[in-house]
């Protein structure tokens, strides 16, 4: 391998920035700038993953609850007449829980909103953001509806799966208007009640539309608005109304509805107290109408549940005979608080699926840096990237159950692996990431340890630890890179077991009192969504990722002797490192599935043996391609004064070797040429 060592020049070359550059730690691999050092890719992966693939659109939607399973809410009918509709059209339909006087909007909406929105309050325009990435109505078939008579009770016939009703909408909003916990049919009790809206179902008989929707509706005033497009003309922003009912638009007037959307109808259910019957309190009633004309008092029905439901009374006269069945039995559903959704794939912070797809290498030895990029992901569920380094003699080809206590002891629960022949780790690195269940912050970790041919460093006269496990990480919005700059360092006194620093371990334990900081430098970049899949391994989409997990570590932290060839093993495990994917560096023959468990047999005692396995499952990272590096000007191996000086005795000679853009020419765009070439250095 030839390594040129660059020298800063206090000459011309000075003034136009020239100093020795380095890969930029951020898990991206950049052909452009960073192809100059980084070395062609050392070892590709045959193995499709068997630890998940992320794919682009994955995306588990956070824990929104169970909407889907909800059966009882508020069930109407209406007379396809009163509708202008014949039972065949295709219609919209929008709407929303809101407050009882119509000023306040939840973010229960029908339609699907952003995720995680809060209560929307006064009228909005749904075609401006945040709502412009979302469509808040739905398109129906009554055509393909189920043609029945359902009960009319509040209750879903036949349940979710039967055949009765076809849904038309799932929420995938959190309720902020309050979430039922109480599970009584009138939706009284101890103060938990709540208002939803869970899923819109749909059927039809011959004369009549029927509107279910799963949910709660809180007996406290406030209501549900359903607005039908049902055909040409319609209001595509509400306005004041007339009649018993004008106050529903008129509290939400200037609100926007989506472009395609223009409301013809209202319908709308809310409670009211019966003053003339001291007994009726939260009495269920619907308001109708043809938003073009009056908003009419359809009526009410007596109370919940099946006894209570059935046709409208008490009505202006003018409106159709509409149904009501109001059921507020459910306490399932959408949840009360945010669902804190996982992002949608490709992320740079989060991957749905572990593979390793390449790697590189660059050994910067005037800067004294191994640089090590990885192409691939690792699964934000804490999945473990293992990576094990020979740097020098010694070291442990059998691990050791006494080596440091460092990620809750996991580095010496690998205790028993055999590594191939020819490989003995002197070096640990542990790489994961996922959410703290505590603050739902996406965090990310690295652990390191010194791996002695002896175990552990112990002080031979007090017979207490000096070697140190070193951790580091924290959320990935405050620790994007992993820097290993402190604070912590423990002191041994003599009394502590384990010691742990966020310094470097190896140097850290030669100097506890004065640590160094950024002797290990680790970065992930999870947004490739190409390399292996879960059922194959292309070489071309396998060679092309450029994004994963990129390390910089101090060679003297490393241990490197500064002779022999660098050696890298590693693996990809579960959160607690003993069940091993497929996903090994140097690779595993063709096909193979998961290794599994470390200790197979079940005898607690781990069995794995890479020196069985076909292959060798370790990569050289001291071997790149040597590549020709014009700014070592006068071939002496480094770059530095010397070279400046022969290719200016090149260029003023018009020495072909001194045109260096191929040209022909010996001009200033020569000189630019080496200057941008010097400044970079050699590979």
């Amino acid at each position: 391998m030839k390594i040129c060592k660059v020298v800063t020049v206090a000459t011309l070359f000075a003034a136009a920035g020239v100093s020795a550059a380095q890969p930029t730690i951020d898990g991206v691999f950049d052909p452009v700038n960073e192809g100059q050092f980084y070395s062609d890719i050392l070892w590709f992966n045959n193995v499709p993953t068997g630890f998940g693939d992320n794919q682009a659109g994955d995306f588990t939607g956070g824990n929104f609850g169970n909407p889907e399973v909800v059966d009882t809410g508020i069930e109407i009918r209406v007379p396809l007449g009163a509708l202008g509709l014949s039972g065949s059209e295709t219609i919209r339909i929008s709407g929303w829980v809101i407050s009882g006087d119509r000023t306040f909007k939840s973010n229960q909406i029908i339609g699907s909103l952003p995720i995680d929105t809060p209560n929307i309050g006064g009228p909005v325009d749904f075609n401006n953001p945040p709502f412009d990435t979302t469509q808040q109505f739905v398109t129906v078939n009554l055509g393909s509806l189920p043609t029945g008579t359902p009960a009319l009770d509040g209750q879903l016939d036949g349940g979710v799966a039967g055949s009765n009703y076809q849904r038309v909408f799932l929420q995938t909003n959190y309720t902020a208007f309050g979430n039922m916990t109480a599970g009584t049919v009138d939706g009284s009790g101890d103060g938990s009640g709540g208002s939803e809206i869970n899923a819109v179902y749909m059927a039809k008989d011959a004369t009549n539309l029927y509107i279910f929707v799963a949910g709660n509706l809180e007996t406290n005033g406030n209501a549900i608005d359903i607005y039908l497009d049902t055909g040409p003309g319609g209001s595509s922003t509400l306005s004041g109304g007339s009649g018993a009912g004008g106050f529903i638009p008129g509290g939400q007037a200037g609100q926007v509805f989506d472009s395609g959307f223009a409301a013809n109808y209202l319908l709308s259910v809310d409670t009211f107290n019966d003053d003339g019957d001291p007994g009726t309190i939260n009495v269920p009633r619907v308001f109708f109408g043809n938003l073009s004309s009056q908003i009419l008092l359809a009526g009410n029905i007596s109370g919940y549940g099946a006894a209570g439901a059935g046709t409208l009374t008490n009505g202006d006269g003018q409106a159709p005979s509409i149904g009501l069945g109001v059921d507020n039995s459910n306490t399932e559903g959408v949840l009360g608080e945010p669902a804190s959704p996982t992002p949608i794939a490709p992320d740079a912070d989060w991957a749905y699926g572990s593979e390793l797809n390449n790697i590189r290498s660059y050994i910067d030895t005037v800067n004294n840096r191994l640089y090590v990029f990885i192409g691939g992901n690792i699964e934000a569920n804490y999945n473990k990237l293992q990576l094990f380094f020979d740097s020098r003699p010694g070291g442990q080809n059998i691990l050791r159950d006494d080596n440091v206590d460092i990620s809750f002891n996991g580095l010496n629960s690998n205790a028993g692996i055999r590594f191939d022949d020819g490989f003995s780790a002197n070096y640990w690195l542990n790489i994961n990431n996922g959410v703290d269940g505590g603050t739902n912050q996406l965090q990310r970790f690295a652990d390191a340890a010194v791996l002695r041919t002896n175990g552990a460093n112990i002080d031979p006269f007090f017979g207490v630890i000096t070697d140190y496990g070193s951790f580091y990480g924290g959320p990935v919005a405050s620790t994007p890179v992993l820097l290993f700059d402190g604070p912590r360092v423990d002191i041994q006194d003599g009394s502590l077991g384990s010691l742990f620093a966020n310094y470097g371990p190896r140097l850290t334990a030669d100097n506890p009192m004065a640590p160094i900081p950024n002797l290990i430098e680790v970065a992930i970049n999870n947004s490739n969504v190409g390399g292996v899949t879960s059922d194959a391994a292309d070489p071309a989409a396998v060679q092309a990722v450029n994004t994963g997990i990129e390390i910089s570590i101090d060679l003297d932290e490393l241990g490197w002797d500064g002779q022999q060839d660098i050696l890298i093993a590693g693996w990809i495990a579960n959160a607690g490192f003993d069940f091993v994917s497929n996903q090994v560096l140097g690779g595993l023959p063709d096909g193979s599935p998961n290794i599994g468990p470390r200790d197979s047999n079940g005898d607690g005692i781990n069995d794995l043996d890479f020196s069985q396995i076909p292959g060798q499952q370790f990569v050289n990272l001291s071997q790149p391609p040597v590549v020709d590096c014009i700014a070592d000007f006068n071939n002496d191996g480094q770059v530095n004064f010397f070279d400046v000086s022969a290719f200016i005795a090149a260029f003023n000679n018009q020495d072909p070797a001194a045109d260096i853009n191929g040209d022909g020419l010996w001009n200033f765009f020569d000189v630019s040429a080496f200057i941008t070439l010097f400044n970079q250095g050699c590979p």
